[in-house]
């Protein structure tokens, strides 16, 4: 049986059983670990409907196979699961794909074939009958670069970015959930510039700071946004705490409202702004306009950094909930979304470096209404 044979037969079990998003609005949380089951699922009590668990790789072994890397314990996933679902809260788990000094995919194979990979892996090695789990609901895609200036995972080679693509349409069509977490600079309304370098610097903000992208992510939406008749992307959670983010620009730099703030960005996207691909011809495109439905659209969050150059920036919750109340009901995000569960409820990090202790997960379900909870 040839690759897309076997890739049309996996397609078509998949989708038998297709995975869904939970109905409504969306709080989305990243698990780093899972050794502490409790934790897990007192923040899905709370109100974290989606999860990420972090991370996996794909790379080659050392016998040269497409292999799915992970170090995530996924039947202690399978056992949040299955206590999730017995308590009738429903919670869609995902796993991501990359992160910081996280290697980029193998493009030995093509996104077809990391496709089949990735749902035999999912099927095979993931999923625990017993537990009644199916394994993951679907992938995030989290590539970013690297600490080491020279590592080739400054760049996005054109044979990653039609690998992702590529991937993540099989996957959608083989019914399973995708998502996208730029950091804001991989995916900025604010610009139309295109590259696929992560070398880049801010010349008004910190511009010692020389780890920035610009709009690469766009490359996916523009060439594989959809998937037959539907959106490739359930969901693109921004990261607005990426390192000396536009964010912090304007808030920290020019003193812009958090709330304004918030609400202007996400007016533009959901908008649209044009990306001109054509400075790299290697792209196959033109200028091209870029949008994300506000269905689609999931606003990120972290607790800040510690530090005098506070490099991560924490935004109040109470800020995100004028954002909300400034935008139209139609005008408003999925979700909302944060770094890291294991964190939440522990001490965020403001400008002036004093500490805060905030629970993201409870403060957002007071703006979204997620689970009912006192």
């Amino acid at each position: 049986m040839c690759i897309r044979d076997r890739l049309l037969m996996l397609l078509g079990l998949a989708a038998a059983a297709g995975r869904s998003l939970p109905n409504g609005s969306l709080i989305v949380g990243y698990g780093t670990s899972c050794g502490d089951t409790s934790k897990m699922i007192q923040e899905a009590e709370l109100g974290v409907n989606v999860i990420i668990w972090f991370a996996s790789n794909l790379i080659a072994d050392r016998a040269n196979r497409a292999t799915v890397q992970s170090g995530v314990n996924h039947t202690c996933v399978a056992n949040v699961a299955k206590y999730l679902k017995d308590q009738g809260l429903e919670t869609t788990h995902l796993i991501s794909i990359g992160g910081w000094d996280a290697p980029h995919p193998n493009t030995s194979w093509s996104g077809s074939e990391w496709a089949e990979t990735w749902i035999n892996w999912n099927r095979q090695e993931v999923a625990v009958p017993a537990l009644e789990w199916d394994g993951y609901d679907g992938v995030d895609w989290d590539l970013e670069g690297n600490d080491l200036v020279t590592s080739p995972w400054n760049l996005f080679s054109q044979q990653c970015l039609d690998l992702v693509g590529q991937m993540s349409q099989s996957l959608k069509q083989a019914g399973f959930i995708v998502s996208l977490v730029p950091p804001q600079s991989y995916l900025d309304s604010s610009t139309s510039q295109y590259d696929t370098s992560l070398l880049h610097n801010d010349p008004d903000f910190h511009p010692e700071f020389a780890y920035h992208g610009q709009n690469v992510y766009a490359y996916w939406l523009a060439k594989y946004g959809r998937s037959q008749t539907v959106p490739t992307f359930d969901i693109i959670d921004i990261q607005f705490y990426e390192s000396f983010s536009k964010a912090a620009s304007a808030i920290l730099g020019r003193g812009v409202s958090p709330a304004s703030y918030l609400a202007s960005v996400v007016r533009e996207m959901v908008a649209g702004w044009t990306v001109d691909f054509g400075t790299d011809p290697d792209s196959g495109l033109q200028s091209e306009n870029v949008s994300i439905s506000a269905s689609q659209l999931v606003l990120g969050f972290s607790h800040g950094s510690s530090g005098p150059e506070y490099k991560s920036l924490f935004i109040a919750p109470h800020q995100i909930g004028l954002a909300w109340e400034e935008l139209e009901a139609h005008e408003r995000p999925r979700g909302l979304m944060f770094w890291n569960m294991e964190n939440d409820g522990e001490a965020s990090w403001l400008p002036n470096g004093s500490l805060w202790n905030i629970s993201f997960t409870r403060e957002f379900n007071k703006i979204l209404h997620v689970r009912k909870c006192s």
